[in-house]
C-alpha cells in the first residue's frame, strides 16, 4: 500500500497525526498493525517502512505535498494532471530533489502508466510542471522508453505491409506531443533519432498512394520536435507539409486500409473448433473426389493433373488471398498448416472454374464462326446489333 493510503488509515483514528511527534509515530504503528489483522493488503514490511521513513523525515514533505496531483501520484492513481494545482516551483530546489528521490518508485509508476496508456499530452503536461522533481535515473528511464519507442516506428517504416499497426499498436508514431515531449526532455539528445526517422521516410515515401497516408501522419507529428539543429526544424517544417498532402483523417485511412485488404482473412477459431471444421471440409472434398472419380474416368487423372498445374503456377497469388496477421500467424503446427492448403484449394476452385467459363467462351466464340461459314464473329455482333435495334423499334 502507498504511503498516502497508511496516512489515510492512521488519520481515521488519530486525525491530529504529526509525523515529526515520536509519540504519534508510535501511535501510528500501533493502529497499523491492528489494521493489518483484517486487511490482507496491507504487509508488515509496508508498516515498518513507512514508519522508518517518516522517523527520517518527519514533517519534511509536509507542504509539498499538498499539491493535489502529486497526492494522487503517491496513491498510484490513473488520472491527468490540473496543472492548476501545481505548487511545486514555490518550494526549494533541495526539497524537491530529495522528494523525487525519497518517491522516485511512486514518479516512475505514473510515468510508465501514461506511456503504457500512449498518453503522451499528459506526461508533457508532467514534465513541464514536474520535472524538479524527476530524479536522473527516471529521467534515463523515460528517454529509454523514448528511444524504444522510435525505434518501433523506424522498424515498421520498411514494411509497408504493417502500417496499419501504426493506428493501433504503435499509436505514438503519429502522436504529435510523442515527439513534442522529446525536445522537452533534451532536444539535443533525440536530434538525430528524429533526424534518422525523417530520413527512413524519405527512403520509402516511393510506395503506393495509401501508404503514404500513414508515412505522411508520421511526418505531420514529427514537426512537433523542437529540433536542436536549425537545419533539422527546417526540414521538418518543409517535410509535414508534404506529410500534410498525404495524409487524410482517421476514419478515411482505416476505410482505405480495409479495402485494401485482401478480401479473405484468416480466423482464428480455436484447436477444438478448426479440427471439427477441417474434418467436415475434408470429409467432402473426400466424398466429391470419389464422386468425380467414378463419373469421369480417366478425364479425372487430367483434371488432378490441370488442378497440380494451376496450384503451382498461381501458388503467389493463393498465398496473397490468406492475410497472416492472426494470433496463429507463427504456428508451425500440422493443423495449421492444413487449414491453410484447404483454405488455398479453395480458393483455387474458383480460378478453376473461371478458367473453364473462359475456354466455354472462347469454344463458344470458334463454333460462331465455324458455324457462319466463314461470316467471323464481327458478323455475328453486326448481326446482334440489326436484330436488336429492330426489337427496340418494335
Amino acid at each position: 500500500m502507498s504511503q498516502l493510503q497508511l496516512l489515510d488509515i492512521i488519520k481515521e483514528t488519530l486525525p491530529h497525526f504529526d509525523a515529526g511527534n515520536p509519540s504519534d509515530l508510535i501511535k501510528a504503528e500501533k493502529i497499523l498493525k491492528i489494521h493489518q489483522k483484517t486487511n490482507p493488503d496491507l504487509q508488515l514490511n509496508d508498516i515498518e517502512s513507512f514508519i522508518e521513513f517518516y522517523k527520517d523525515n518527519g514533517n519534511k514533505y509536509k507542504a509539498i505535498l499538498q499539491d493535489e496531483n502529486l497526492q494522487k501520484i503517491l496513491k498510484n492513481e490513473d488520472f491527468n494532471i490540473d496543472s492548476l494545482q501545481n505548487n511545486i516551483s514555490s518550494h526549494p530546489p533541495f526539497l524537491r530533489e530529495d522528494f523525487g528521490n525519497d518517491y522516485e518508485e511512486n514518479i516512475l509508476n505514473y510515468i510508465q502508466l501514461n506511456i503504457k496508456n500512449n498518453n503522451w499530452k499528459n506526461l508533457r503536461v508532467f514534465y513541464k510542471h514536474y520535472f524538479p522533481i524527476i530524479s536522473y535515473e527516471n529521467k534515463d528511464l523515460l528517454i529509454d522508453s523514448i528511444t524504444t519507442k522510435n525505434n518501433l516506428v523506424r522498424g515498421t517504416i520498411p514494411y509497408p505491409d504493417q502500417y496499419h499497426l501504426l493506428l493501433n499498436q504503435y499509436k505514438h508514431s503519429i502522436d504529435r506531443d510523442f515527439y513534442g515531449l522529446q525536445s522537452d526532455v533534451d532536444s539535443a539528445y533525440f536530434n538525430e533519432e528524429i533526424l534518422d526517422i525523417n530520413n527512413d521516410l524519405a527512403e520509402h515515401q516511393h510506395t503506393t498512394q495509401h501508404n503514404k497516408v500513414f508515412l505522411g501522419k508520421i511526418f505531420v507529428a514529427l514537426a512537433s520536435f523542437n529540433a536542436y539543429t536549425e537545419e533539422l526544424r527546417g526540414l521538418l517544417i518543409k517535410n509535414s507539409r508534404i506529410g500534410a498532402k498525404w495524409a487524410i483523417d482517421d476514419s478515411q485511412a482505416t476505410t482505405k486500409k480495409q479495402s485494401s485488404l485482401q478480401k479473405f482473412t484468416e480466423k482464428d477459431y480455436g484447436n477444438t473448433a478448426e479440427w471439427v471444421l477441417l474434418s467436415i471440409y475434408l470429409g467432402l472434398l473426400a466424398l466429391l473426389t470419389y464422386f468425380l472419380y467414378t463419373k469421369l474416368g480417366h478425364a479425372f487423372w487430367a483434371l488432378v493433373g490441370i488442378e497440380i498445374i494451376l496450384y503451382f503456377v498461381l501458388d503467389k497469388r493463393l498465398n496473397s488471398h490468406y492475410e497472416e496477421h492472426s494470433e496463429s500467424k507463427n504456428d508451425p503446427s500440422f493443423r495449421r498448416k492444413l487449414k491453410r492448403w484447404s483454405f488455398k484449394f479453395f480458393i483455387l476452385q474458383i480460378y478453376l472454374l473461371a478458367l473453364i467459363i473462359f475456354l466455354g467462351v472462347v469454344g463458344l466464340i470458334i463454333a460462331v464462326t465455324v458455324g457462319t461459314g466463314g461470316l467471323g464473329i464481327g458478323g455475328v455482333i453486326v448481326i446482334f446489333w440489326v436484330i436488336r435495334s429492330i426489337i427496340k423499334k418494335k
